[in-house]
């Protein structure tokens, strides 16, 4: 109850200082991930700290989207046909050798799951704008008996995948902010995505709070985020953060400040999950293309994967065939085999099972690849098993496996 009540006044003096001394600021928002830990840390002491087996074992992952959240939402009328549901599909996962899902709970500034900060996903309410169905329960529960780990997959700044401001939800503080002009460039807004600003301390407070009530409600293994960070490079989405960054001595380049942002923020998830419960995972799955990452959406994922502190497992999503002209697979796996070499990080590979029988656009010569051959994921598998250096591999997306839409790539997946 105290560090409730430390937290409510932390969290007060961040938005009355907003405008205020950055170190000053910067102090608070670690008092205040302090304060979080330790109301975490009251409740983890009778949590089951054994319960996360996979985190030293070989993963077969597999992600489950929004979209198909939603699939299986609209298959069910009740709770029990929703189960049942739920029970057919890890089972089909299960027989795939999956052990660890990593189930999308909040796509954007909402979720699938019972909260007291964030709004029901529209694609998870009802006529009445209430859960439908507690997704984070359900899977929690259904999955014990194959035991199949649930990581809770969430994407940190992202509000909407597109520019359409009248479309975000009244119950969002974006709403507000949005409404007002968007003054304080606490939002970032482009054509074709609203996020939170990385640079705003509210937007770090936001998250630190919905982490918090997920490993407070749900006995989860762990929490993971994506390849969503910065949405743009232009210099004038955070301006006024970063003018008061300089005026107060800062001495980073804009970009650079962008990438301590984001560093910060995951560096006190990292602490804020391992302060609740050590045996917890926190995941990251960045895009392919290292230098991408480090220089459009302002992810040091070189950094994260070589430093003690940001992640226990980093996940590319190394999403190519053999014969992609520019980016083949193997160069890409080469590229993350060294970057994370003996580091104390485990590194997982994210497989383009939805690529099977597709034509590869953007592949180059190699765009027909997919559709010539029904083994690429199968012979990707067996790489990565014989690299002693890699930790597993994860399917995108569950749906491929457990609805067979990718059959003969399936069926040589099953006999390997």
């Amino acid at each position: 109850m105290i560090t409730v009540i430390i937290s409510y006044f932390l969290i007060k003096a961040i938005v009355f200082c907003k405008k205020g001394d950055e170190l000053i600021k910067k102090f608070i928002i670690i008092l205040l991930l302090v304060a979080l830990t330790f109301s975490s840390c009251e409740k983890s002491t009778s949590d089951n700290t054994d319960t996360h087996e996979t985190q030293n074992n070989y993963i077969v992952g597999a992600w489950i989207n929004y979209n198909e959240i939603r699939e299986l939402i609209d298959s069910a009328s009740n709770q029990s046909e929703f189960d049942t549901i739920v029970d057919s599909k890890l089972k089909i996962l299960n027989t795939y050798d999956v052990n660890t899902v990593f189930l999308h709970c909040r796509a954007f500034d909402d979720c699938f799951y019972k909260s007291d900060i964030f709004t029901v996903s529209e694609y998870a309410s009802n006529e009445a704008g209430e859960l439908k169905f507690d997704i984070l329960d359900t899977f929690i529960r259904m999955s014990q008996k194959y035991n199949i780990q649930i990581h809770a997959w969430i994407n940190p700044y992202r509000i909407r995948k597109d520019g359409k401001k009248e479309k975000v939800n009244p119950l969002s503080p974006a709403y507000e902010i949005i409404n007002n002009g968007n003054l304080s460039q606490e939002l970032i807004l482009c054509e074709n995505a609203i996020y939170y600003n990385p640079a705003s301390y509210s937007t770090q407070k936001r998250i630190f709070e919905g982490i918090r009530e997920i490993l407070e409600n749900y006995e989860v293994a762990g929490i993971h985020f994506d390849d969503y960070f910065y949405p743009s490079t232009s210099n004038d989405i955070d301006n006024l953060f970063y003018n008061e960054y300089t005026e107060q001595g800062g001495k980073l380049s804009l970009q650079d400040y962008r990438r301590q942002c984001v560093n910060t923020m995951i560096s006190s998830v990292y602490s804020l999950i391992k302060g609740y419960n050590d045996a917890l995972i926190f995941s990251i799955s960045p895009a392919a293309n290292i230098e991408s990452n480090y220089n459009s959406s302002y992810a040091d994922v070189a950094l994260w994967t070589q430093s003690p502190g940001y992640t226990d497992w980093i996940i590319p999503q190394i999403y190519f065939g053999f014969e992609h002209e520019k980016i083949p697979f193997l160069n890409v796996l080469e590229q993350w085999e060294n970057l994370a070499d003996e580091n104390g990080v485990k590194l997982i590979i994210g497989l383009p099972l939805y690529k099977s029988g597709k034509e590869d656009f953007y592949a180059g010569t190699g765009a027909q690849e997919w559709q010539k051959n029904s083994d690429i994921i199968s012979r990707q598998i067996k790489y990565i098993h014989e690299n002693e250096k890699i930790g597993g591999y994860v399917y995108y997306s569950a749906s491929y496996l457990y609805n067979d839409i990718s059959k003969e790539e399936n069926s040589n997946i099953l006999s390997e």
